[in-house]
């Protein structure tokens, strides 16, 4: 007979006592709150509250809805369900919404549970959410948990992707629309790709220096925009990486004889374009420009921009 020490008895008691709140804690309820941004969750055929009174189940979770009233708000809930102790918070809405409450649910236990309400959803695509409210609420009840890598530029944070050039000025033309969609998105595109003057930064990243006229830069912690406008195919939100794609300077027939290459996800084949990936880049931009961060573009002024890579930050429902 084998003789067990009383190390050896502490330590199966301490292993069992861990086992024992393991399995406490996944059967207790979970107290959920799902932040609505209601012009993105209820501009559509699905009602969000019904379907989370049908598709999220009452004897394991307990939740609240709330709809946000202004930009910024989804913010100051998602940090208030923080202190709270909240087990999940979902953003319900597009990447505004989403950039907002992953920012303030960041290097925190509280999970985050995405629901696209959006149109581009570009990074519930690549976490295999989907674009369905449907499926995304099936999906939270599942509980798979998975920690993701975030970034920030210049100390503002994003979920996705953030760049420069004119991806930046069309979400930002896209905002001042009262349009929103694929078409909207595409046309504005292909408008201001015409008009648009390309301008000169300087890319430093992994010791190399590229410094000349593009047409954009973008700093990818997810593989797309949204509408399958892929940009980096490779993509891991994992692996404590960002990729970077840059468009070089070329004429505009290159750009539109390529554009399929975005949906292809083969645009960093293309012959204008590099690829790096890196857990750091700084972009300084020589003159006045746009900057894009999770969908919402901005005019920027000259100047230097630095975007990091903050690893296993977020824990995410996917």
């Amino acid at each position: 007979m084998e003789v067990i020490s009383s190390n050896s008895e502490e330590l199966c008691r301490i292993r069992s006592e861990k086992i024992d709140i393991f399995k406490e804690s996944m059967n207790a309820s979970k107290n959920i709150l799902f932040i609505v941004n209601p012009f993105a969750g209820y501009h559509s055929k699905e009602h969000v509250p019904d379907l989370i009174d049908e598709l999220i189940p009452k004897e394991k979770f307990n939740y609240k809805i709330i709809n946000t009233e202004y930009a910024g708000h989804a913010h100051e809930l998602a940090l208030k369900a923080k202190e709270d102790r909240t087990d999940i918070v979902v953003a319900v809405g597009g990447d505004g919404t989403l950039n907002e409450v992953a920012s303030a649910l960041a290097h925190s236990d509280v999970i985050l549970g995405i629901v696209p309400g959006g149109s581009g959803n570009g990074l519930s695509m690549h976490l295999g959410i989907g674009r369905s409210k449907r499926k995304a609420l099936k999906k939270i009840s599942q509980l798979n948990i998975k920690n993701i890598d975030t970034g920030n530029v210049n100390g503002k944070f994003f979920i996705n992707m953030a760049g420069v050039g004119m991806d930046g000025l069309v979400a930002y033309k896209t905002k001042l629309s009262n349009r929103r969609g694929f078409s909207t998105y595409f046309k504005g595109a292909i408008w201001e790709s015409v008009k648009y003057k390309n301008r000169r930064y300087k890319v430093e990243v992994e010791g190399k220096e590229y410094d000349g006229k593009f047409l954009s830069v973008n700093v990818a912690n997810g593989s797309m925009f949204g509408y399958n406008f892929t940009i980096a195919p490779d993509a891991d939100t994992s692996d404590g990486l960002m990729n970077t794609l840059m468009i070089h300077d070329s004429h505009k027939i290159n750009y539109f004889g390529n554009a399929w290459r975005f949906f292809a996800g083969r645009i960093h084949k293309s012959h204008f374009a590099s690829t790096e990936k890196s857990k750091n880049i700084k972009i300084t931009a020589y003159e006045d420009s746009y900057m894009h961060i999770d969908g919402e573009g901005y005019p920027i002024e000259a100047g230097e921009f630095e975007f990091n890579i903050e690893p296993n930050s977020l824990r995410v429902i996917c």
